[in-house]
Formats: C-alpha cells, sequence, structure tokens
C-alpha cells in the first residue's frame, strides 16, 4: 500500500465518533495539515467534521459527483461504486473515546471484475485523532490484502501495512 493510498482513506474516512461534549464542539469544521511515514513520505490532508463533531466520510462515485455522509455509529455502512468501476463498501466496526481523544476502527473491501478477472481488497484502518496543544494529531494504520484472479487462479498480494501520523490544524 502506498502513502497516497493512505492519504487516500485519511482524506475520505475522516473518521470520529463523538457527540455532545467539549471535544465534539473543538472539533467541528475543517483540519489540515501534513502526515509522514517511516519510508519519509508525506502528504497533505483535509479532514471535515460537521457542527456536532461527527466526521464527514466524503466519497466520489463513477458519475463523478461527490458526496458526504455524516458517520454516526457503530454498523455504519457506505457502498458506493467508484470512478473505474467496481463496488466500495466501508463499516465502522468500533470507536472508543476518552477525554481529548478519539479512536475509530473501519474495515473494507473493493471488488471489481473485468474481462473475467476479478479484483479484491480488504483494508483495515485505524484512525486515532487526539486533541493536542498544537492542535489535532491524527495518526492512521492500515492493514491491506489483496487478491486478483480468474476462476481458475487466485494471486494474493504480500499483505501491508501503513502508519502515518501528523498535526493538523483547524482552517478558519
Amino acid at each position: 500500500m502506498t502513502m497516497k493510498h493512505v492519504v487516500h482513506i485519511a482524506a475520505i474516512i475522516g473518521v470520529l465518533a463523538v457527540s455532545g461534549s467539549t471535544e465534539a464542539a473543538e472539533l467541528a469544521g475543517a483540519w489540515k495539515g501534513v502526515l509522514s511515514s517511516p519510508d519519509g513520505s508525506r502528504a497533505e490532508v483535509q479532514i471535515d467534521f460537521s457542527p456536532q463533531g461527527l466526521p464527514l466520510y466524503s466519497y466520489t462515485n463513477n458519475k463523478g459527483v461527490t458526496r458526504q455522509v455524516e458517520l454516526s455509529h457503530v454498523g455504519q455502512t457506505i457502498e458506493y461504486v467508484p470512478p473505474g468501476g467496481g463496488v466500495q463498501r466501508m463499516a465502522v466496526k468500533r470507536f472508543e473515546q476518552g477525554p481529548g481523544r478519539v479512536s475509530i476502527s473501519m474495515i473494507g473491501s473493493f471488488e471489481r471484475a473485468s474481462q473475467g478477472y476479478m479484483d479484491q481488497r480488504q483494508e483495515a484502518v485505524l484512525l486515532e485523532y487526539t486533541l493536542v496543544p498544537e492542535g489535532m494529531n491524527m495518526r492512521v494504520t492500515t492493514r491491506t490484502a489483496s487478491h486478483f484472479g480468474d476462476k481458475d487462479l487466485i494471486v494474493g498480494g504480500d499483505p501491508s501495512s501503513v502508519v502515518a501520523e501528523g498535526v493538523l490544524h483547524r482552517l478558519h
């Protein structure tokens, strides 16, 4: 998995589940910053939260229309056809919150069939947000496994893990 893929996941998921707390009000709005990984990769991200401090999952469907869905509960599933075809599914599996911090776990799958071949990818994403004096620290950990094949042969890709972290600042 590349840093670009991690940033794509982080940008579209922006997962956080808090409500009615001081931290929720402090998280509302848009946050922007740079995430870095141990291999030296860096990428700019922007994460948007609703006025209630809930994350907005943004995605672009195969018609080029960008949509946003407020993530609000465990079990919530988002399914759509991304540009290029296939089916993308993401589901919130758990969230934990404490004073000034939130941790979200999601699972996702992508499947696309083309000319007799099937491309499949499963991923687990852990997003951790912690309010710090400088802004909001964001840490993204992803684990991905891929499979590609036809009816006679399936080839599995090597599982990969990527960690990216950085401090985001509120946009005014």
